[in-house]
C-alpha cells in the first residue's frame, strides 16, 4: 500500500470530551493549528497561548457565520462574547510559531468571507469582503495550501460550512454516525441536537436559548448564559438523560435580577459577563438564589421511543 499521501493527525481534547475545547494539528500542515470550542467553553479556550497569536476565526451558529481576523485572537474573541449573542461556537486558525503577519490574515479572512457568502443555507454576517489582500504570488500559494488543509480538518470535526452546504454542529464533533436520540442519551452532543429534535416535534424557538445536560454525579444542571439574556424572553432546555426527556423552560424578559441575595441570580466571579446557574435536577430549585424554576416549565418531550 502506498503511503505517499498518509498523514498523522494529532487531536487534543482539553476537557476530556468532544464537546469542549479541541486542538488539532497534522503532519501535512507545516506550522498550522486549529482550535474549536463551544461558547460555554470559550474562556477555557482564551487561556491558551495560541489565542495571543495572529490568526483568523469563525463564529458559528446553526444558520449563521461571521469571519474575522486579529493579531491578538484572545482580545477579539472576548469582545465578541459581549458584543454578539447569536453564536454557539468558535473556531480559530493560527500557527504554532506565530508566523502569520497582517497581510496573511487579511488574505485568509478575505477568502473565507467569500466562501461563506457563497455557501447555501447560511447567513454570513460579514457585510464587506474584508481588507484587500496584498501578498506576493509565492506567499499566496503557501496560504492556499494552508487553507486546503484547514478545510479538511474542519470537515473532520463536523464543521462543513465551506463544503457547499452548511452542516455545523455546535462545538464540532467526531461522532457523525450516532443518531440524535442516542447522542442525547449519551450526553455526547448538545444544544444543536436538542433544538433539532424539538423543532421536529413542532416547537419553535428564537435564538435566545440556553442548554444544559445533567451532571451525572452531582445531580444538577449547570448553565452559564450571558447576562444580557435576562432582559429578553429566554428559553432553557434541560436534557435529563436518565429519564430520556428534554425539559423546556420559558423565562419572561426581566423576570430575574442579578445580585448576591435571596432570589437573585449570581454571576461568575471569574467571568462576570456570565450567569452562574445550578438547577437541582429533582427540585428544579437553583442552588444559590433558591429560585424555583418549576413554574417556568412549559413542556417535557421524551426521546426514549
Amino acid at each position: 500500500m502506498s503511503n505517499a499521501k498518509a498523514k498523522t493527525i494529532s487531536l487534543l481534547l482539553y476537557e476530556g470530551n468532544l464537546d469542549g475545547v479541541i486542538s488539532i494539528e497534522d503532519s501535512n500542515w507545516n506550522a498550522g493549528e486549529l482550535y474549536s470550542a463551544p461558547r460555554q467553553s470559550v474562556n477555557e479556550l482564551l487561556k491558551l497561548e495560541a489565542c495571543k497569536k495572529y490568526g483568523v476565526y469563525l463564529l458559528l451558529s446553526k444558520d449563521k457565520i461571521y469571519v474575522g481576523q486579529a493579531s491578538d485572537l484572545s482580545q477579539r474573541i472576548t469582545q465578541h462574547v459581549g458584543g454578539k449573542d447569536w453564536w454557539e461556537s468558535v473556531l480559530l486558525l493560527t500557527t504554532t510559531d506565530d508566523s502569520f503577519d497582517h497581510a496573511d490574515i487579511d488574505y485568509l479572512e478575505s477568502v473565507l468571507i467569500n466562501k461563506a457568502q457563497n455557501t447555501k443555507g447560511i447567513e454570513c454576517e460579514n457585510k464587506t469582503k474584508g481588507n484587500k489582500p496584498k501578498i506576493k504570488k509565492f506567499r499566496e500559494v503557501s496560504l492556499e495550501q494552508y487553507l486546503e488543509e484547514a478545510l479538511f480538518l474542519m470537515q473532520l470535526i463536523g464543521i462543513g460550512v465551506f463544503s457547499g452546504t452548511y452542516t455545523h454542529r455546535e462545538g464540532g464533533t467526531l461522532i457523525n454516525t450516532v443518531d440524535i436520540k442516542t447522542a442525547l442519551a449519551l450526553g455526547k452532543r448538545t444544544k444543536g441536537e436538542a433544538l433539532q429534535y424539538l423543532k421536529d416535534k413542532g416547537y419553535q424557538f428564537n435564538n435566545k436559548v440556553s442548554y444544559a445536560g445533567k451532571k451525572d454525579t452531582r445531580g444538577f444542571y449547570w448553565l452559564n448564559p450571558v447576562t444580557s439574556l435576562i432582559k429578553e424572553d429566554w428559553t432553557i432546555i434541560l436534557n435529563d438523560n436518565d429519564a430520556l426527556e428534554l425539559i423546556i423552560l420559558q423565562i419572561p424578559a426581566n423576570k430575574f435580577v442579578l445580585g448576591d441575595g435571596y432570589g437573585e441570580l449570581r454571576v461568575r466571579s471569574d467571568k462576570p459577563y456570565q450567569i452562574d446557574i445550578h438547577i437541582n435536577a429533582k427540585s428544579f430549585v437553583e442552588q444559590k438564589s433558591e429560585i424555583d424554576f418549576r413554574p417556568y416549565i412549559i413542556g417535557k418531550v421524551s426521546y426514549s421511543e
